[in-house]
């Protein structure tokens, strides 16, 4: 009797514990396919987008078109270039993750498996040496009623328990089954991703030099410079748009963030290492005569200068525009944001956390043609504040 209510105990003990740790690895490979799967959705968003300004270009060819407005297409296709390549890369590592669970989780399994089955084969030999004898002259033998009414009792939840354990190694089996088609499967998704990869990447290379081409003959048109102080005056209007909706989007401000973000006025990461070129305020451009506001400061910089956050912080938003080029924004919490623009080869997406000094983008001529420079911003709220005093 004790032998019997002992091997249920160990069973029971077993069935527990695995389900426990399987349980525990089904949600974290959920948690990993929400994940997956809502990067998936903002990829696909982005090709569509990225579709529809190829078709722009191919218009734009066949048009007699200035050289101004092919460079803007070429830039906007870049830049959705960059946008798709970093979601593949960081698409890339989440699959990698899940597949170093999911083998886990399959490895688990068939040892799960291993287990149950010698439970069983110990079962069937105990079942097969007590099968000799009847289990009424088995209850029959006990010492009185009471007695013999508990050996029927239980081994009629032995028998319950074997044919739960058939029922199980069979279930088993079958998502061992499933768990390999799904390994194989997402192996498949990553081989197709690294391909698309390496064909974005050629895409760049191929779209930078075209960039570079145009941009020399952008730079001998006579009205070009005063066009590109037109679209940046627009711009500016338009990223004061962009951060009104990221605070209307925010529940309320955090005003002990605000607090902490102001302790770090002189002690901001200067984003570049050059020189200022254009200093924040108002600026008279000699050539032009007009005068313009200059939201930030501009510093020149060599072309591929790694850029650097300047605080730690959440990318908000990642796009282009024709004054500022390919841009990055970063939300530092209590209203106040940092604007990088004029970049190449963007490593982050939005809703990603940054540390201080963490590496953003490269240098570039997006926007501008002026020369490799960044264009550097602070804002609180839809304040514009001269970054200067704040950097180091």
């Amino acid at each position: 009797m004790r032998t019997v209510i002992f091997i249920l105990l160990i069973y029971s003990l077993i069935l527990f514990t695995a389900s426990d740790s399987l349980f525990a690895q089904k949600n974290t490979l959920k948690d990993l396919e929400k994940v997956i799967d809502q990067r998936n959705s903002e990829l696909e968003k982005i090709q569509a987008d990225l579709q529809g300004k190829k078709l722009k270009v191919k218009f734009l060819e066949t048009e007699e078109k200035s050289h101004l407005e092919k460079l803007y297409a070429l830039e906007e296709q870049l830049n959705l270039n960059y946008r798709i390549i970093i979601k593949v890369k960081k698409q890339l590592e989440d699959l990698k993750e899940y597949l170093t669970e999911l083998e886990i989780k399959l490895e688990n399994s068939r040892q799960e498996l291993i287990r149950r089955e010698e439970i069983l084969s110990e079962r069937l030999v105990w079942i097969y040496k007590r099968s000799r004898i009847p289990k009424f002259l088995t209850a029959l033998s006990a010492g009185d009623l009471l007695q013999g009414a508990r050996r029927l009792y239980i081994f009629s939840l032995l028998n319950r328990y074997d044919r739960k354990m058939v029922k199980e190694i069979g279930s088993l089996n079958l998502q061992i089954k499933n768990e390999m088609a799904e390994l194989t499967k997402r192996k498949k998704t990553v081989v197709a991703l690294k391909n698309e990869k390496t064909t974005l990447v050629n895409n760049v290379s191929r779209k930078r030099k075209q960039r570079k081409i145009l941009l020399k003959e952008v730079k001998t048109q006579k009205d070009a410079e005063n066009r590109a102080i037109e679209n940046l005056i627009t711009d500016q209007n338009r990223i004061s748009n962009i951060i009104e909706v990221l605070l209307t989007n925010r529940s309320a401000l955090d005003k002990k963030a605000a607090k902490e973000f102001t302790k770090l006025k002189g002690k901001l990461i200067w984003p570049v290492q050059g020189k200022i070129i254009r200093k924040f305020g108002k600026i008279k451009d000699k050539k032009y005569n007009t005068v313009i506001s200059n939201p930030g400061i501009d510093i020149r910089a060599m072309a591929n200068a790694p850029v650097y956050a300047s605080s730690t912080g959440m990318v908000a938003y990642v796009s282009w525009l024709r004054g500022y080029g390919s841009f990055i924004i970063l939300d530092h919490s209590g209203g106040y944001y940092t604007l990088y623009a004029h970049l190449d080869d963007i490593l982050v997406e939005t809703n990603q956390f940054v540390a201080a000094g963490e590496k953003l983008a490269t240098i570039s001529e997006t926007g501008t043609f002026s020369g490799p420079m960044l264009h550097f911003e602070l804002r609180s709220g839809k304040e514009q504040l001269d970054p200067l005093p704040w950097l180091r």
